[in-house]
């Protein structure tokens, strides 16, 4: 998560480069995008790769011995994928500001059909178990970290650059960059963190209440997918105008951005509710747990359509000038607040169960879309930096 972060952070800088029309500058962007994250991400890795068991020890202490065994390999091969990972997500963010939507949806496409393959082939071919699952994700990843170099560098690159140009450093671009991804970074660890104990939360509530929970977030990752593909056009189209320091222009299409969010997820939604049941036998849930999830994806899509497309849309917005620090305190308050402290209360203590979850869930999309739209529309965001100001910092 946290080189994620900088990665993120490296793309808007990259589509501020564009926009302030520096090739210089934009090499020099493009170059540390790619050696930052890749550095940071293997000093991450390796405490998963030295002592995979022992960090599971400590976030789950009453696991199976025979659970342990298998998670201890997965962290472990999942640390490994890390290092061609960052590789594939620096050059995908780059790729992204540089307004290369085409090949990042190749990319996409390319990562997950060799994953894909990959697990077919160790898992249900050769049924190597959980060893076949880290083979999978691992060669899936060097893929796709071989696919995004080559589209970035050698296929009719949209930048011309040299090897060696890769390997620059920038005082003026590091500052810049790291303004917009260490608060990023902090976020999704803390993210991360909340993600644990939330799980810890539901683990408590019963196997029935976790395999319910888990089937309706996974059929409403496939309700919201379309939509979170506003938040990188919005890194892409507002950093640019942020670069080019054309502010009307930058709030002009930070509002269609959140627009088009909401009407995608509309439109899903008219899509994806008469397929519901078909998408959830695929899952094959009980019965029981059929009509639960069901019960909480009805309940749920007021919220979904008026709230998440804003609240998940538009720090990306915000982002894409510089603006990091209000929305990552945004997130932040709201998720240890509501989604962690909030769900527990409703949930363990008010007895609620998993419903608590959920309203839980609720109340945080509703009030960081009223946060967002206050900072979105004091312009506030708009003065806070462009690339230049950035830099003098």
């Amino acid at each position: 998560t946290f080189f994620m972060g900088l990665s993120d952070g490296g793309g808007i800088t990259v589509s501020q480069c564009y926009g302030k029309g520096d090739h210089a500058l934009l090499k020099r962007s493009i170059g540390m995008t790619v050696w930052l994250p890749v550095t940071v991400g293997a000093i991450f890795c390796t405490p998963f790769l030295i002592v995979p068991k022992p960090i599971l020890h400590v976030l789950y202490p009453q696991i199976e011995q025979v659970v342990m065994n298998k998670a201890g390999i997965y962290l472990a091969g999942c640390a490994w994928s890390i290092l061609p990972y960052t590789l594939f997500t620096a050059l995908f963010r780059i790729l992204r500001g540089l307004g290369e939507s085409k090949r990042c949806l190749y990319l996409s496409i390319i990562i997950n059909v060799a994953y894909l393959l990959f697990s077919i082939l160790f898992l249900n071919v050769l049924h190597m178990d959980i060893n076949g699952s880290v083979t999978a994700l691992i060669l899936a990843r060097v893929v796709g970290a071989a696919a995004a170099f080559a589209m970035l560098f050698l296929w009719k690159p949209p930048v011309k650059m040299k090897i060696r140009e890769i390997f620059c450093f920038d005082s003026m671009l590091l500052k810049a960059n790291l303004k917009i991804s260490l608060p990023l970074g902090m976020e999704q660890i803390c993210h991360s963190m909340a993600g644990l104990i939330s799980q810890m939360v539901m683990t408590s509530l019963g196997t029935t209440a976790i395999a319910i929970n888990a089937i309706a977030n996974s059929m409403m990752g496939l309700l919201w997918a379309p939509t979170m593909s506003v938040g990188s056009l919005s890194v892409t189209v507002v950093g640019r105008c942020i670069g080019a320091n054309k502010k009307d222009e930058a709030f002009m299409y930070g509002k269609r951005c959140n627009s088009l969010a909401i009407i995608m997820l509309a439109v899903s939604a008219v899509i994806f509710y008469p397929l519901m049941n078909v998408l959830m036998q695929q899952y094959h849930p009980s019965a029981e747990a059929a009509v639960m999830v069901r019960k909480i994806l009805f309940a749920s899509l007021p919220f979904l359509v008026l709230c998440w497309p804003t609240s998940y849309t538009m720090p990306s917005t915000l982002r894409s000038a510089s603006d990091s620090l209000f929305p990552s305190i945004v997130t932040l308050s709201v998720l240890w607040c509501v989604s962690v402290g909030m769900s527990y209360m409703l949930a363990i203590v008010a007895g609620l169960g998993l419903w608590g979850v959920w309203i839980a869930n609720w109340t945080g999309w509703t009030v960081r879309t009223c946060l967002y739209l206050y900072r979105f529309y004091s312009k506030k965001w708009l003065d806070k930096a462009t690339l230049k100001s950035a830099a003098k910092a």
